[in-house]
């Protein structure tokens, strides 16, 4: 009966996208915000630690997160930080739709510099099993997962700074 409940929950959790620390970071390919062309495969070959948060414009967490976000990524600027906007996550039943408009203005009104992924239909999100918003997802360099945390307090941005500095560290 063991091995059953092996195999049941190893296909339960591909099923159902349980994605946890330790795991491969997914690949997806999205557009940015400009249109252009993301490939996630291309930003792992380069082995480098790799910060996204997922986020939407109507989210008023999000809206304090990303300039903290902004000014970590310029304190390890050799390390990629991407925002992915996600648009149809449902909230109390309905899908809330992003525009790219709306997107453009609230990164332009914080004033942040990061390059931002439209994920219009939530595929990306759901690969990454996000629930809420903000979700913010670090990938070592090789590609492993290494931090989850979902929502945004002042401060959460101190364990970030402390994962960045061990990446660092073993660079040294």
């Amino acid at each position: 009966y063991m091995i059953y409940y092996l195999i049941f929950t190893f296909f339960s959790a591909i099923a159902f996208g349980d994605l946890k620390i330790g795991e491969p970071a997914p690949t997806f390919f999205l557009r940015t915000l400009e249109e252009e062309r993301f490939f996630m495969s291309d930003t792992l070959a380069i082995e480098q630690p790799i910060v996204l948060s997922f986020f939407a414009t109507w989210c008023i967490p999000c809206r304090e997160e990303i300039p903290v976000l902004d000014s970590v990524r310029q304190q390890f600027p050799n390390m990629k930080f991407y925002l992915i906007d996600v648009s149809g996550l449902n909230t109390n039943g309905k899908a809330m739709i992003e525009d790219s408009l709306m997107v453009a203005k609230m990164i332009n009104f914080l004033k942040v510099d990061m390059l931002v992924l439209m994920d219009i239909y939530g595929k990306t999100a759901e690969k990454y099993n996000v629930k809420e918003l903000p979700t913010l997802i670090v990938i070592d360099p090789k590609g492993i997962i290494s931090y989850m945390h979902t929502g945004y307090k002042k401060g959460d941005e101190n364990e970030l700074i402390s994962i960045l500095n061990g990446f660092a560290n073993e660079k040294k």
